[in-house]
């Protein structure tokens, strides 16, 4: 599809070259496309570079985790942090994207801040509902704490992060390893 085609184009060169230094004409070529097809579909850059965002979280917001899930609040855990995990490896170009923008401008893209968050933070996306958190404590910080450890290790490298592990798998000990730290911010007992 020629729209998820742009999206994947842009998402590399806004993460490769930021906002500023991204060009119409530089996304249209990796996405096989011409300029006027951009424009048709996202407007102008700031709609692209909106849509790529956009797209990111509304398959954030999609995710579903096993309707059958662990009693075991660890275990539970340990689910949401894989699938988070996985997602930010999946969909690393746009990650890479919205880190870069935070480095680049010091915060986040506006409508990332005044419509995502929210949407994550209200308490009816499932996943963090599968948490069981218990409601006499805020949780926003350690979850933000979270991820961006999540976001961190997903943009790194295996061989970057080979030296830190035994592991024949540096992302399987990563994986681990963030399932302690979530436990630890979370405070589930061992």
């Amino acid at each position: 599809m020629t729209r998820e085609r742009i999206l994947e184009a842009a998402s590399e060169v806004f993460a490769d070259r930021g906002f500023a230094g991204a060009t119409t004409r530089a996304i249209a070529a990796r996405a096989g496309v011409n300029v006027a097809t951009l424009a048709w579909h996202f407007g102008d850059k700031q709609g692209l570079y909106d849509a790529c965002l956009d797209r990111m979280y509304e398959r954030l917001l999609a995710i579903e985790l096993p309707e059958e899930l662990p009693a075991e609040r660890r275990a539970r855990v340990e689910v949401f942090v894989q699938t988070a995990f996985r997602f930010a490896l999946a969909n690393r170009q746009t990650v890479r994207l919205l880190a870069r923008h935070v480095v680049e401008r010091r915060s986040l893209p506006d409508n990332v801040r005044d419509r995502w968050t929210p949407r994550l933070l209200d308490g009816s996306w499932g996943p963090l509902r599968a948490l069981d958190l218990p409601a006499d404590r805020d949780w926003r910080l350690p979850l933000l704490s979270l991820n961006h450890l999540v976001v961190r290790y997903a943009l790194s490298r295996p061989e970057d992060l080979a030296p830190f592990t035994e592991a024949a798998d540096p992302w399987a000990a990563v994986e681990a390893h963030l399932v302690e730290v979530a436990c630890r911010l979370l405070e589930v007992p061992a």
